[in-house]
């Protein structure tokens, strides 16, 4: 049996211009002279993109490819395995001219090791001005170290002044490289050692970081950005989240997409930490960067997570961005996985309405939907605790605590951290109608002493909010 796996894999993964220009690669003599592979492109053209077709048998391919011929299988292999290095040799040539610098750098060295001196020179100009347009990527300052190296190479034969005026920028570019690409490193390591609890060698950490403090980086965008990460997963500081924003607003212009992506969700869990940690006035900061990140659109793959779509309306509503609320689940989710859809759009909208003081609705929401059979039981029933609290409905509200306590006894799919967090989170709504009940204040107080000092949770303002309301209703 021949194995076409590879190859059809490697062809779907074309669009469909990418698969013209295939076509228009393997008719040229200069990178195939194989004409059976042009017949089996013709063929297989066909059924582009899919692939997937009974018409696609190895054997229905070879008479198409020879006809008049018996299947051979060796041959059959053969024309399968030519075409696959056609189609790898195509994606690698026509990678490496999108990238229009390294390509004209690479261009440049021909001109020179060839001593046509005068093209080399007119390329040099045209590389400069390349280099002012071109994104700050790894790739844009290994090429400009290279282009600085290829030019000095150059001098050494036709001007030593120059060519010694050159040797300073050629360490200061090899530093630049050298440095953005380190200090990524560090923050990839960095979040694997916390994520894994491992232990890597970053080899030149502290030297690395005190040269950055000696030496003006500041203008140069991928240190500048790298370095305030680094800091501010490591030390957690303020000032390093404001350096940060401050620099993405300012080389924004700069940046590659995924940079761009990178900086916004390293300042986005920043946030989200700092709330976690009882600073709520990084709610608006976490909002806005939300923005970003939509605005432009940095979503890979297009679809959105659940958990990102949930905490970006927690987030908003918290904060009273009602119409945005409103706005994001209308525009987005279509975003969302087709499976976890429409738990996910009852669920956000349930707490919309909540923090616009909507009860009724918000409960007609939370009844649309089947939570029995949703990947968010916990979160529905929390939010349904919260919801009877604020309408008033008792009886209601302890029979669902009885049921919520129940549930989680027999729910084995749920992990017991979040088993523990639920048994929590029910303790203390229960303790909370007690003291509304029987109007203790100081009972009240210590409550929410013990709560402001807990680990953030869901709903832990609005706790506080409600204790308050105990706490202060004899001096109102």
């Amino acid at each position: 049996m021949i194995n076409t796996s590879q190859l059809f894999e490697a062809l779907r993964s074309m669009n469909k211009k990418e698969f013209r220009e295939f076509g228009k690669y393997i008719h040229s003599p200069y990178f195939n002279n194989r004409s059976e592979v042009i017949r089996f492109y013709e063929i297989l053209r066909k059924f582009h993109p899919e692939l997937d077709s009974r018409e696609l048998s190895s054997d229905k391919l070879f008479r198409k490819v020879y006809p008049g011929k018996k299947f051979n299988e060796a041959t059959m292999r053969k024309l399968v395995s030519l075409t696959l290095k056609q189609a790898v040799g195509f994606l690698a040539i026509s990678g490496f001219q999108s990238n229009k610098t390294e390509y004209n750098v690479k261009m440049l060295d021909k001109l020179r090791e060839k001593n046509l001196n005068s093209l080399f020179e007119k390329q040099v100009k045209t590389i400069e001005d390349l280099l002012l347009k071109t994104e700050h990527t790894f790739g844009y300052y290994e090429s400009k170290f290279n282009f600085t190296t290829l030019k000095n190479g150059y001098y050494l034969h036709t001007d030593e002044t120059q060519m010694v005026k050159g040797f300073q920028k050629e360490i200061d570019d090899f530093m630049e490289y050298f440095l953005s690409v380190i200090l990524f490193l560090y923050i990839r390591l960095s979040e694997w050692s916390r994520a894994r609890n491992t232990s890597f060698d970053l080899k030149f950490y502290d030297e690395v970081l005190l040269h950055i403090k000696q030496y003006d980086y500041n203008n140069v965008p991928l240190i500048n950005l790298y370095y305030n990460m680094l800091m501010l997963l490591n030390s957690e500081e303020d000032k390093h989240f404001y350096d940060l924003q401050k620099g993405r607003e300012r080389f924004e212009k700069n940046l590659s997409p995924i940079d761009d992506y990178n900086i916004a969700v390293t300042m986005m869990q920043y946030c989200y930490k700092k709330v976690q940690k009882g600073d709520t006035g990084f709610r608006r900061q976490q909002f806005e960067v939300v923005n970003i990140i939509l605005e432009k659109n940095m979503i890979p793959s297009g679809n959105i997570e659940p958990y990102f779509f949930i905490n970006s309306i927690r987030n908003a509503s918290i904060i009273q961005e009602f119409k945005w609320c409103e706005n994001f689940i209308e525009r987005y989710k279509e975003r969302l996985n087709r499976d976890r859809l429409n738990e996910t759009v009852s669920y956000s909208n349930a707490l919309l309405e909540f923090y616009k003081k909507n009860y009724e609705n918000a409960l007609k929401h939370i009844s649309a939907f089947n939570t029995e059979r949703s990947t968010l039981k916990s979160e529905f029933r929390s939010i349904q605790l919260v919801i009877y609290y604020e309408l008033n409905y008792t009886d209601e509200l302890l029979s669902l605590i009885d049921s919520y306590r129940h549930f989680l006894n027999r729910d084995k799919d749920n992990t017991q951290k979040n088993k523990e967090q639920s048994s929590e989170f029910i303790r203390i709504v229960s303790k909370l109608l007690k003291l509304k009940i029987d109007n203790d204040t100081e009972s009240a107080e210590m409550l929410k002493k013990e709560i402001v000092n807990n680990a953030y949770f869901n709903f832990k303002e609005w706790f506080i909010t409600k204790l308050d309301d105990i706490i202060y209703k004899k001096s109102r």
